[in-house]
């Protein structure tokens, strides 16, 4: 009996790799749910204990939570892909600013400068990045 083998044909293209607008997406998502845990945790923390210690941090903390969040999504979605992990991380990172900052200019009203934006998109493009690479790597 003959033994079938697997050989490809010389015109055919090869397999396209999958697109990486899914796991993007997927790991928005984490990172959005990853954010509203901690901020509700952070919440009830604040309003059962009598600490200043958590409303004086409050500012360095949220940006922690922030980084935390981006890199948590970013290597969720390069868990996925398995492949481009800066391009993956750094789209989840901008998206998740993008988001952010949309969000908070709604609920407070307030203008924000150039700097202070283009300080929050190089942190999460770089918070994106390097849960990418780590990504990747799981």
């Amino acid at each position: 009996m003959a033994k079938v083998t697997g050989r490809k044909r010389y015109g055919t293209q090869p397999q396209r790799a999958a697109g990486i607008a899914v796991p993007v997406f997927q790991g928005l998502v984490v990172s959005l749910v990853v954010s509203v845990i901690s901020v509700v945790f952070l919440s009830f923390i604040t309003l059962t204990s009598d600490s200043t210690f958590v409303e004086a941090y409050l500012k360095y903390i949220m940006v922690a939570v922030t980084m935390v969040s981006i890199f948590i999504g970013s290597a969720f979605a390069t868990s996925k892909v398995e492949s481009r992990a800066l391009l993956v991380g750094m789209a989840v990172g901008c998206i998740y600013v993008l988001i952010s900052v949309g969000i908070g200019l709604e609920i407070t009203n307030d203008s924000i400068t150039w700097p202070v934006l283009a300080n929050k998109f190089l942190a999460g493009l770089a918070a994106g990045a390097l849960g990418g690479v780590i990504g990747v790597n799981l």
